[in-house]
């Protein structure tokens, strides 16, 4: 059996014109850049199901793009405004169970 240069659908990759090629890497360099983004962005604010999601599918970084500029933005106002409450009344930040000092309390 001879192997052949033909692509999935059916195209050898010398029979496809320099501008479909340009447009077809152009496509891939912008989902790349989005998903990248997006899932750098999820990582490190540890948000496990929107990871999986942005992981998971393919929208030419259209859901990567709703996550970093709807749902981020959301998530960094809230913060902002509670680090704003923290500093006008001087308590310090609360943080939850896990990252709470262990240890005996009292004085």
């Amino acid at each position: 059996m001879r192997h052949n240069d033909t692509g999935p659908f059916g195209m050898r990759m010398p029979d496809i014109p320099p501008a479909r090629r340009a447009i077809f890497v152009a496509v891939i360099a912008w989902s790349l850049a989005w998903k990248g983004a997006s899932l750098w962005r999820a990582a490190r604010n540890g948000s496990k199901p929107w990871f999986v999601a942005l992981l998971l599918t393919n929208t030419l970084g259209v859901l990567d793009a709703v996550y970093l500029f709807v749902l981020d933005r959301h998530r960094s106002s809230y913060r902002l405004i509670e680090e704003d409450i923290l500093t006008a009344t001087g308590e310090p930040e609360q943080g939850g169970h896990w990252d709470e000092p262990r240890g005996p309390a009292g004085p």
